[in-house]
Parts: C-alpha cells; structure tokens; sequence
C-alpha cells in the first residue's frame, strides 16, 4: 500500500469515529428530554357590582409570568384564547374545559372567579389536567387592593408545586410564613401543647382543603 492511499484509508477511519461521536449521544439526550407541556389560563369570572375588569387583566398577565417555564410549561396566549372562549362560552363547566383543551392543544385548563364585597376580595381557582381527567383547586382572600398581587403569588406557587413539582421562591417563603405564623400560634396559645388538655372532650376531624 503506498503513502497516498494509507493517508487516505486513515482519513475516512478518522471521519467515519467523528461522525460516530456526533450522532452516537443524539438519542441517548432526546431521552432525557421532558416533554414541555402546555396550559390555558381562561379570564376569571368576576362576581362584583364595581368595574375590576382591569384586576381580571392583570390576574391573566400574572399568572402568564410566574407560570411560564422555559422549555417546560407554555401559557398559550391570550390573544388566542380569546376567541376559542367566546366561541364556547354557553357550555358547561366539564364540557367547556375539554373544549378548550381541544381547541388550543393544552394539556392543562387554568379556571376562576374573582369575587369583590365591600372591599375585600376573594380568588377560586381550578386547574384541570386533561390527561389524568382531575383537577385540584386553589383559595385565597384579600382584605384590600395592595394584597391581590401577594394572593395571587401564593396561588400561582402553589400551582407551580402541585402541578408541576416546581418550587419557586415565592412557594419557599410561604411555606416559611405558614411556620411562623404557626409559632406564633402556639405562643399566643400555649395550652395548645399542653398533653391531656383535650382528654375527656369530643373532638371533631379538621380536614385541609387543597
């Protein structure tokens, strides 16, 4: 074998185990892959005498943000939902959420009422997971305007948590306050943890809703 064709034998060896090395990862990563999921959040009901269509914007433009998980959970767009709404609006509940499932290819359904009485104000919110056919739902209330955005945070951490098993750090320091304010509790009631204080007396189940 002469000198230009033993160089040329080690070239294509060369090339054929770079061309190995290239493609041999290209499963094994597309694996590993989580499938990104997507979520419609459809505009809260609103039960109120006064005009708070503006908190209704901004609720979608919140959850938007704090829901939005790159290359994980995809919020379709409001511009998008709006008119698959409009269009199935007269349907009930299960067969609206499907429908919109359908129509927008989401796999998760953001549902909610706002609800405003004498300044105060309360959040019901329902995520359906189309797949699994359930939902979970989520409550919060406001005493005032300046603690919607702060409600509105603990709701959408809890649904990162639930949902997706993902901790932000607003569900971090509201699992911090929910223990302080635990504390304090038991500071301000300390027969709470004297043993036997109940001995003797009925008591009834204290279930936790959510």
């Amino acid at each position: 074998m002469n000198k230009s064709r033993l160089t040329l034998s080690l070239s294509l060896i060369i090339s054929t185990i770079f061309v190995f090395f290239l493609a041999g990862p290209g499963p094994v990563l597309a694996e590993k892959t989580i499938a990104e999921k997507t979520i419609a959040i459809i505009p809260f009901e609103i039960n109120s005498a006064n005009d708070i269509t503006y908190i209704q914007s901004g609720v979608f433009s919140m959850f938007y943000s704090r829901l939005a998980w790159k290359d994980r959970i995809k919020v379709v767009e409001k511009n998008k939902i709006r008119p698959i709404v409009q269009e199935l609006s007269d349907l009930g509940e299960t067969e609206f959420v499907t429908k919109v499932g359908d129509h927008s290819r989401a796999d998760y359904v953001l549902i909610g009422s706002i609800t405003e009485f004498a300044g105060a104000y309360s959040f019901d919110a329902k995520v359906f997971d189309l797949k699994a056919m359930t939902f979970l739902t989520f409550f919060e209330q406001a005493n005032e305007v300046g603690e919607i955005i702060k409600k509105f945070d603990i709701i959408a951490a809890k649904i990162n948590k639930k949902i997706f098993d993902r901790t932000t750090l607003a569900y971090e320091k509201f699992e911090k306050d929910k223990t302080i304010n635990a504390q304090d509790l038991q500071r301000m009631n300390p027969e709470r943890m004297m043993p036997g204080i109940n001995q003797g007396k009925e008591t009834k189940p204290w279930w936790k809703i959510w």
